[in-house]
């Protein structure tokens, strides 16, 4: 693997074929995946695998840096983490219930009302110390929660396995009654998804944040996602599974692969190299020639094992492109 000085930009080294070298497991031969109208599917989920853009050349030319999954705990205006009403439902459709810690609650759910953001050097102690405040105020939450990142704390109410679920939207209406000095006491709390606390693997992309703790932003080419999309032609393991093994593949080849899990969206990532912020200039569009490098090794991004062609125009077959892979940003540890 190359890098540089700082040890970032790590990329495959020697002779690589540039062709196809997975086919995927043909696990959903009957599902026509080959074709992707952006308006009709990508719509259907964040930026795990895709999403619907607004500017066809933004499919097929250079993209700023995109943030991978749903992990991160403060967002800027207009980033904020919610699933489509299609997604949520799939994922409800498809969950067990629980009553762990209330009716409909559910300890291990990733979903919950983040109520607080804190920002500042001192915001873990900070946060803390506006949790106090707000169960002196407020004794019937006493079970909100504390959840810091190197970006900034946060303070939760409830988890659970949807925010669409019945128990999510009781906890959203007490929420919205709750008031201080005649004033709505949290007017800006919103569904979003809990930073991802899981048990880290041995290529879990997340690791990428422990080898550079320092280093931000931080990102890594995607160029394969798995996913069960709300239906049963392949199961949350088998992603898994199908994700773990292109990895695996991708590095018995040179090529430094990682893998990122969801499993509130049930879609698994895999993305290959990992970049400082030298990876994109905002202002030229251009890449570093290590991401070109391995925009050449990958040209059209994959999902469950199959060429994702999207249509710049929906509905218009003659503007049908390969969808280009493209940088996201690492997750940030819980």
């Amino acid at each position: 693997m190359k890098s540089d000085q700082t040890g970032m930009s790590r990329n495959p080294a020697g002779a690589v074929s540039r062709g196809r070298f997975f086919s995927g497991l043909g696990l959903i031969r009957d599902v026509p995946w080959s074709v992707i109208v952006i308006a009709s599917f990508f719509s259907i989920f964040l930026l795990g695998c895709g999403e619907k853009t607004e500017k066809g050349a933004g499919a097929v030319g250079g993209e700023s840096p995109r943030r991978l999954g749903t992990s991160e705990s403060l967002m800027g205006e207009g980033d904020e983490v919610f699933l489509d009403a299609r997604t949520a439902s799939m994922i409800q459709a498809n969950a067990s219930t629980s009553d762990a810690g209330g009716p409909g609650m559910d300890a291990r759910g990733r979903w919950s009302l983040m109520l607080v953001t804190v920002g500042g050097d001192n915001h873990p102690r900070q946060a803390q110390a506006i949790r106090g405040e707000i169960i002196r105020t407020f004794p019937e939450l006493n079970s909100i929660f504390v959840r810091s990142t190197s970006k900034g704390s946060t303070i939760w109410y409830g988890r659970f396995k949807s925010a669409t679920e019945p128990a999510a939207k009781q906890a959203r209406e007490k929420i919205k009654a709750l008031q201080r000095n005649g004033q709505p006491a949290f007017s800006r709390a919103f569904f979003s998804v809990l930073p991802d606390n899981s048990p880290i693997g041995d290529r879990d992309i997340r690791k990428l944040r422990m080898m550079y703790p320092g280093v931000n932003p931080l990102y890594s080419l995607q160029i394969a996602c798995w996913g069960t999309f709300g239906g049963d032609q392949i199961t949350w393991k088998e992603v898994r599974r199908s994700a773990e093994a292109r990895v695996a593949s991708l590095r018995a080849r040179g090529f430094d692969a990682w893998y990122h899990h969801d499993q509130v969206t049930e879609l698994s990532v895999v993305t290959v190299g990992v970049f400082d912020s030298r990876a994109y200039d905002g202002r030229s569009t251009l890449f570093s020639p290590e991401v070109e490098a391995l925009l050449e090794d990958f040209p059209v991004h994959l999902i469950n094992g199959e060429d994702v062609i999207i249509e710049i125009r929906p509905g218009d077959p003659s503007t049908r492109v390969p969808q280009q892979c493209r940088l996201v940003s690492v997750p940030e540890l819980p």
